[in-house]
Parts: C-alpha cells; structure tokens; sequence
C-alpha cells in the first residue's frame, strides 16, 4: 500500500503510521525539529499540526489565515526568527495553500516546509497535487477523511534522508 500510494501521490517515498497525528509528529522528527526551534502553523489547524513539535522541545509560531482558511503568504514572513526551522502548511478543507510564494519563502530562508494534506488528498495547486510542493508531507487517513483508511496516516517526500529519518522515528 505505501508504494502504491507514493505512485499515486507523484512521490518516491511514502510511509505508513498508526494515526495521522504519528505522521506529523515523524515528519517533524525527519526534519530534524529540535530544543529550541520554532514551527509556523496557520492560526486555523487541527491541534496534531503541531501539538507534537512541543516532544521535540521547540515551539510553535501562528501565522494569519487568508480568506481560503490557509496559511497566509502575506503574513509569513513576520513570523520568520533566527529560530524558525520549519513551515507547517494546512490545505485546509481541500483549499489548497498557495504553494509557489510560500516556497518562495521557505527557499529564501532556508526552512523546511510540511505539508498537512489531511483534508486535501487529491486536491490540486496549479495542476500539481497537494504533498509535492513541501520536503514532506504528512496526513491522517482516518474514516472521516477524503481518503479513508481507517485509523491510519501517511508520511510522503522525494527526499531518502527525510524518508530513512522517519523511518527510524
């Protein structure tokens, strides 16, 4: 199943784990999320987004939403210290999160980026799905998701170092 679901979400890697929140936590891990470092979430989010970040010692940093209930671009940047180590995006309710200016972001600062595809699978930015604009991905597939699976979730990237640290969480 996690092959047939990396084919199916246009990624090299994919990993299968107890519960959504799992996921999200092994992704956090993989990135190397640490004592100290910070996160930035969309004020709007399922706590699990980022309640786990809190096991690895760092914090979390709120971000406005936009009117689509997602991350806001414009606001991104205030949120940035010499402490953030990572972006968490939520494409929430199947809007997805614009993508290219938060990477644009991310890029110029050298952060890492997870996406929470939660409550997007399938969904698409640009014609490309949600799951492959971020270093990795993370999502629940629990019965009252889009793709259900019972109590399940999934971690998703193209990158073999994020893929074996995840692997070993």
């Amino acid at each position: 199943f996690q092959q047939q679901f990396a084919e199916w979400q246009g990624r090299k890697y994919a990993l299968a784990f107890t519960n959504g929140t799992m996921s999200l936590s092994a992704a956090m891990f993989a990135i190397g999320l640490g004592m100290g470092d910070e996160i930035i979430c969309p004020t709007k989010t399922y706590w699990g987004s980022i309640s786990q970040a809190v096991n690895f010692g760092a914090s979390a940093v709120f971000c406005n939403i936009n009117h689509k209930l997602s991350m806001d671009p414009e606001d991104l940047e205030r949120c940035i210290t010499p402490r953030t180590k990572a972006i968490m995006v939520v494409h929430y309710y199947a809007y997805p999160c614009e993508m290219d200016k938060i990477m644009e972001i991310a890029n110029k600062h050298g952060l890492y980026v997870i996406e929470d595809v939660s409550h997007a699978h399938g969904s698409k930015f640009k014609g490309t799905k949600c799951g492959n604009f971020g270093h990795i991905a993370a999502m629940s597939m629990m019965s009252t998701k889009a793709f259900a699976a019972g109590e399940l979730g999934m971690i998703v990237t193209d990158d073999r170092k994020l893929y074996e640290r995840a692997l070993a969480y």
